[in-house]
């Protein structure tokens, strides 16, 4: 798919619906969660891709790749940090020190191992956990033009059009470097349920999904100058919140109708008591937000009973999906109750005025 060094082009699927009418702003993603999904489920096609893996600490990096198809006998395991144009704007230099912190991540530092079995017994802290760390640019963006030291520290820079699809490499041969297998699955995040419901999703021609989506109540949202403005406060009982998956088609918001579908998910992968606590605020702002006809809860699979009962008494209105990362599974539990959908910001993505409608 991508290959060891060399520079090209390749065409994957864009984020931005492709239509001329106005479309709700909540299915025009705009922020780094959207091209992360969209890579990582063109990744996985030519190997194993995870999202949000846990390094040390509280630490993320945006995606972890295991590449099956290299030329060698093992497979080439790659960091991948995505930044979106606003974000290089902000923290060049932050984006320097993320990369320079991936290259030299070793094996001791996510473990308490002072050795691991590789091919022959190796030092954990002399075993390094990437062998390459790429950085995404979403948009146009010249890894020269960055403030990078003499010896540029990342060993692949790729450009990714939303709008067109269009993903454009420029990959560095590097040198061996002592790796070994590793468990990324047990350090995947919450964010790998929602990469599971945005492949399933995404794999209809007529689907709009978008993620990480802000809303808000109605009277919290207003137009200032043509553009779109929240009222916000202070944590998950807040004004706003942004909604891990919004899921709708072309054909219910095109043209938008008071009886058009846009489901709202919120995603969990534990079902604890904090996880309900947060449920008690997070789900009445999603049914009062007036911008989906439908919400949804998607648990994994082992918590489908309790979830059930917890919805049954609390948040009747709220529907149910089950989800399973071992086959890839998704069950409807309960189906959602229909609300309705209340003053929707609408706009031609990306740009334009924005407008309300209904």
């Amino acid at each position: 798919m991508l290959p060891e060094s060399g520079t090209g082009a390749i065409q994957i699927a864009p984020i931005y619906p492709q239509t001329r009418s106005p479309v709700p702003l909540h299915l025009c993603p705009s922020d780094e969660a959207n091209s992360k999904y969209q890579l990582a489920s063109t990744l996985n096609t030519g190997g194993e891709c995870y999202c949000e893996v846990l390094l040390n600490g509280r630490k993320q990096i945006d995606l972890v790749w295991i590449d099956h198809e290299g030329s060698g006998d093992s497979s080439r395991t790659v960091g991948i940090e995505i930044k979106t144009a606003s974000e290089f704007n902000q923290a060049k230099r932050k984006l320097e020190s993320q990369v320079e912190e991936y290259r030299s991540l070793t094996v001791g530092d996510l473990t308490n191992a002072t050795v691991v079995a590789g091919d022959s017994i190796m030092l954990a802290d002399e075993t390094y956990v990437f062998d390459e760390v790429w950085v995404v640019a979403v948009g146009d963006q010249d890894r020269w033009n960055l403030p990078w030291r003499e010896d540029t520290p990342e060993d692949g820079w790729l450009n990714y059009n939303p709008v067109t699809g269009r993903l454009t490499y420029e990959i560095d041969a590097t040198p061996c470097r002592d790796t070994i297998p590793f468990d990324f699955k047990q350090r995947a995040t919450e964010a790998q349920y929602t990469a599971l419901l945005w492949n399933r999703y995404q794999s209809s021609s007529e689907a709009l999904v978008a993620a990480e989506s802000w809303f808000s109540k109605p009277r919290d949202r207003l137009l200032k100058e043509g553009d779109l403005m929240y009222r916000k406060g202070k944590g998950q009982s807040g004004k706003t919140k942004r909604a891990d998956l919004v899921v709708s088609k072309y054909s219910e918001v095109d043209p938008l109708r008071d009886d058009s579908t846009i489901r709202g998910l919120e995603v969990k992968s534990s079902f604890n008591a904090n996880t309900r606590d947060r449920l008690n605020d997070q789900l009445p702002l999603y049914c009062d937000s007036g911008l989906f006809s439908e919400v949804y809860l998607a648990v994994q699979d082992d918590d489908r009973q309790a979830a059930t009962s917890f919805l049954e008494t609390n948040h009747p209105q709220v529907g149910l999906l089950a989800m399973n990362l071992v086959d890839e599974g998704v069950s409807l539990i309960r189906q959602a109750t229909p609300l309705e959908l209340k003053r929707i910001p609408v706009g031609r993505c990306p740009g334009s005025n924005t407008e309300f409608q209904l």
